[in-house]
């Protein structure tokens, strides 16, 4: 829809790096009103965010060059002859499980550098995360990448200014779709989260609630760059192991306060 935003008529940015920035500084922002409750500074969060945005960056692009490992085979010719095109054409893009472990990785290291505590961080982050990747869905529908099947308006959106979609071919606008779940995610993690939890089960809700949404999103999705095993593809698989990562966070946490419940009980006897 719009791929560029022009300044001054010289000056072009790329509308989804603009919105990937007011990601970072809208959800840094929201997370500030309950640092202080996990005993954050302003700058804490602000190397929390760095490292996080980092670790993000690098797992969502090898990720997506995981899912590029058969046409890097046909395309092995280029590393010899053209190297630097042949890295941006299959490390060029980006997906968001490996975003989402990796900018879990880059909080780990920070945390385990600074010597504080990971889990505190984790309950801070977790529930700004869907925020942030709603923003960045924006960002996704207006560069035209991430598009839905072909479907007949009102449903169906053309994009005429698509750098990934095909033009003038009407698409559900699935990114529309995904960015409003991810704000349901949202709503529903902060609340769940004015009570103090494990970051283990906040972290369980989230997976369980955004692979499952992202499972089914899968089949309107219309591009097919994001390769596929069988009849689903590479996202649905990792979606259903995060599924059943989270029903084991759920299910290993709810035995541990049983058997304290059960020792605590045995001790007062």
């Amino acid at each position: 829809m719009l791929p560029f935003i022009t300044i001054f008529e010289t000056i072009q940015f790329s509308t989804f790096g603009l919105l990937g920035l007011i990601a970072i500084f809208f959800t840094t922002f929201i997370a500030g009103f309950r640092a202080r409750r996990y005993g954050f500074t302003p700058s804490d969060l602000l190397y929390i965010v760095a490292f996080a945005g980092l670790g993000l960056l690098a797992g969502a692009t090898i990720l997506y060059g995981i899912t590029q490992i058969p046409g890097m085979w046909q395309n092995r010719e280029l590393i010899t002859d053209n190297f630097i095109g042949f890295v941006l054409f299959h490390f060029g893009g980006m997906v968001f499980y490996g975003g989402l472990f990796g900018a879990i990785a880059g909080i780990y290291l920070y945390t385990k550098y600074m010597k504080i505590s990971f889990a505190n961080v984790m309950v801070l982050a977790i529930p700004v995360f869907p925020l942030a990747h709603a923003i960045m869905r924006l960002g996704c529908f207006a560069a035209g990448c991430c598009y839905g099947i072909e479907y007949p308006p009102p449903l169906g959106i053309a994009f005429t200014e698509s750098l990934a979609a095909p033009n003038n071919v009407y698409l559900l606008p699935i990114q529309l779709y995904e960015a409003a779940l991810n704000l349901v995610i949202f709503f529903v993690l902060w609340q769940f989260t004015k009570k103090d939890r494990n970051w283990l089960v906040v972290f369980g809700v989230y997976a369980m609630m955004y692979s499952f949404a992202r499972f089914w999103l899968e089949f309107l999705r219309g591009d097919e760059i994001r390769g596929f095993i069988f009849a689903l593809s590479t996202s649905q698989f990792i979606s259903i192991f995060v599924f059943l990562l989270g029903i084991c966070i759920l299910v290993y946490h709810k035995r541990n306060l049983n058997q304290n419940y059960l020792k605590i009980n045995s001790i007062g006897e």
